[in-house]
């Protein structure tokens, strides 16, 4: 087919048009593609030097004759006067703390997409509807099912409260 030929119809003059087009579109696209951009120079930030990194805390040297001289098992030594405590655990003279006032639980409401709620009221304060996460007093709401709503403290304290069925 000649040149001529080709371009006879309208319909061949608008693809070879597209053609061109498309390979131009194809030609710029690979150039920008190509090309490396400058990257600005920003100074650079410095969070830790080598100097802190180097350099250590100072130890306290241990004192081997002292240790030495206290015999571990000498027969004069004593307990403490208090028993050493792992951190969060309790003192034995501490009192322990009373359980605080649990909310009633009016109704649940359980949907399948996870929007559930529940109907409370605390002490005699209005009732209020209450999602999961939601604080109640010194509780905080962690799971609501089917006529039980699951409570937690922030010491950890957990309470399941179920709906009171009506009766007379």
């Amino acid at each position: 087919m000649m040149t001529r030929d080709m371009t006879r119809t309208a319909g061949m003059r608008a693809a070879l048009a597209a053609l061109v087009l498309a390979a131009g579109v194809t030609v710029w696209t690979l150039a920008r593609a190509i090309r490396v951009q400058t990257v600005p120079d920003t100074p650079a930030q410095t969070l830790a030097s080598l100097e802190t990194v180097a350099r250590r805390m100072p130890r306290v040297p241990a004192n081997i004759q002292q240790a030495v001289e206290n015999d571990l098992f000498s027969p004069d030594r004593s307990a403490p006067d208090t028993p050493y405590r792992m951190p969060g655990e309790a003192r034995a003279d501490e009192a322990p703390k009373p359980e605080p006032a649990k909310p009633v639980v009016l109704g649940t409401a359980v949907a399948t997409d996870g929007r559930s709620f529940a109907t409370v009221q605390l002490g005699g304060d209005r009732p209020m509807l209450v999602h999961v996460g939601d604080k109640i007093g010194e509780w905080t709401v962690r799971a609501i099912t089917r006529g039980k709503l699951t409570l937690v403290t922030a010491d950890g304290t957990r309470a399941e409260i179920t709906v009171p069925r009506p009766g007379p």
